[in-house]
């Protein structure tokens, strides 16, 4: 019986590695197959340039809805981002990562947009669903406010800091792969969402 209680201490821990071990190959996994992918496309490969929109499409369209774009506007400037991405891929450096490579040149594309047509609105952002599970009708009511108060918060925010709260918080992009995206340093990228947190903090109840 002992024995069968030092191995049930000992499996939670091995599951644990277990679960390690596989993230981190899996991770690896798919940096192989964007080094693959990246090196198709600074070789002309067309082919690797339609993977590359059907990798990324959603996540890109998003980041444009998240900004604050409209539908339309979010569906051109994806277009735009793609296009742009192949016509610049020799800049894209061997050992840069590529999804931060075209957050990038989706982020520039989003910043020209708002110079052109400086003092436009932006619309309500698209956020992350609310969590399932059986809620109570009035929570739901409640949690959908205060997701629209929230949208309505981050959509007010200076472009500047609206977008690094959209890459870390909503696209999910580390400090790292989002200053690198945002093309600005770690520091000011921190620097960035800190001030972005403080003005929602005073916005929102």
């Amino acid at each position: 019986m002992a024995k069968n209680a030092k191995l049930a201490e000992h499996k939670p821990d091995s599951a644990h590695h277990r679960g390690e071990r596989q993230n981190d190959t899996r991770g690896k996994q798919l940096e192989d197959e964007q080094d693959s992918l990246a090196g198709r496309l600074r070789a002309g490969d067309r082919a690797a340039a339609a993977e590359l929109v059907e990798l990324y499409y959603r996540q890109i369209y998003l980041y444009m809805r998240r900004l604050g774009h409209d539908i339309q506007v979010s569906e051109d400037l994806v277009q735009e981002s793609f296009l742009n991405a192949w016509y610049h891929i020799g800049q894209l450096r061997e050992g840069k990562a590529l999804s931060s490579w075209l957050y990038r040149i989706a982020g520039n594309v989003s910043r020209l947009h708002w110079r052109k047509y400086k003092g436009k609105k932006t619309v309500s952002i698209e956020w992350i669903d609310a969590p399932g599970g059986r809620i109570r009708e009035a929570d739901k009511v409640d949690m959908h406010e205060q997701l629209e108060q929230l949208r309505t918060a981050v959509a007010r925010l200076p472009v500047k800091l609206r977008e690094v709260i959209v890459l870390h918080y909503m696209q999910h992009l580390t400090i790292a792969q989002g200053a690198e995206a945002a093309a600005i340093r770690q520091g000011t990228f921190k620097s960035r969402l800190g001030r972005a947190l403080k003005i929602l903090r005073k916005q929102l109840p």
